[in-house]
């Protein structure tokens, strides 16, 4: 597999408040070798034993009818440039250039223009929180990336139009690639959840939740009038970790939070490192929570 790691900055994690005790210390440390920093960089699905990378992501895109005005799809095969009123894209030697003009634009025409070249993308409108709206979300491989070469979204700057990239894939995968492109979510609808979770981020504007207890959490979001979600975070056996979606009675007021993110316009999920009483692990292949991109109809 080609190397993309000059595609990723390093992280360098803010220090953790006072350790809780050596399972606390264990699981963070585990998450810290292997969490992104949130929706700056999404987790390749289904890799099996070939691992998981992260891959830089930034976009745009959204509805309304675009006219092709570039090149067209020769009689031999697939184009190496192509664009529309939407979005341009050409391939070079080792990567396609993206040009996105138009936000606005529906979502078909985006795909027109990747399979213009030659590639098998998907795109799913998802609902995002304000600030990530018209972001492109992914690349996802739904079946696994089990192909020669890399896969991945580098963002170019400046740009003179909404988003300037490089898009690294192999013309010849023969999988599908699934891309989310942000649309607003509708006042209390969930957002659509990436599961790229990592211990710095932080949903509350001025309050640190991180090293808390979840009584302490719980009271502040209260005092905001925000609503609680739980998240219980489990360490794997071999390193990494992942988590569960519980209700508040499985949850013990002096467990300790790790993290926040907002789950929707009304309701922050607090990330919590399971306690005495929590009990063994479950089987983590038995708790999935269903993906934005596992139903890829409109």
């Amino acid at each position: 597999m080609k190397n993309i790691d000059h595609l990723v900055k390093a992280i360098d994690p803010t220090p953790y408040a006072p350790e809780q005790g050596p399972g606390a210390r264990e699981l963070r440390a585990a998450i810290m070798a292997t969490s992104p920093p949130r929706r700056r960089l999404s987790w390749l699905p289904g890799a099996g034993a070939l691992g998981r990378w992260p891959v830089l992501i930034s976009a745009a895109t959204v509805l309304a009818v675009a006219v092709a005005i570039g090149v067209g799809l020769p009689s031999g095969g697939p184009a190496t440039e192509y664009a529309n009123a939407a979005v341009s894209i050409k391939k070079a030697d080792d990567h396609f250039s993206v040009t996105i003009t138009d936000p606005a634009a529906d979502y078909r025409r985006f795909e027109e223009a990747f399979r213009a070249v030659g590639l098998d993308v998907r795109v799913k409108v998802i609902p995002v929180a304000p600030d990530e709206v018209g972001t492109l979300i992914g690349p996802i491989v739904p079946e696994g990336f089990k192909w020669h070469g890399s896969i991945g979204v580098q963002q170019v700057r400046p740009c003179a139009s909404v988003f300037c990239g490089k898009v690294w894939m192999p013309a010849d995968f023969p999988g599908r690639v699934v891309l989310g492109v942000g649309r607003p979510a509708r006042p209390g609808e969930p957002y659509a959840d990436s599961d790229d979770y990592a211990p710095t981020d932080e949903a509350l504007d001025g309050y640190k939740v991180h090293g808390k207890t979840v009584a302490a959490v719980r009271a502040e979001l209260h005092r905001r009038g925000l609503k609680v979600g739980y998240r219980l975070l489990w360490g794997y056996r071999d390193g990494g970790f992942f988590q569960q979606v519980v209700t508040v009675d499985r949850v013990k007021d002096d467990w300790i939070v790790d993290g926040s993110r907002d789950h929707s316009s009304d309701t922050v999920d607090l990330y919590v490192v399971p306690g005495p009483g929590a009990g063994p692990a479950p089987d983590p292949l038995k708790i999935g929570s269903p993906h934005w991109y596992d139903d890829l109809t409109e």
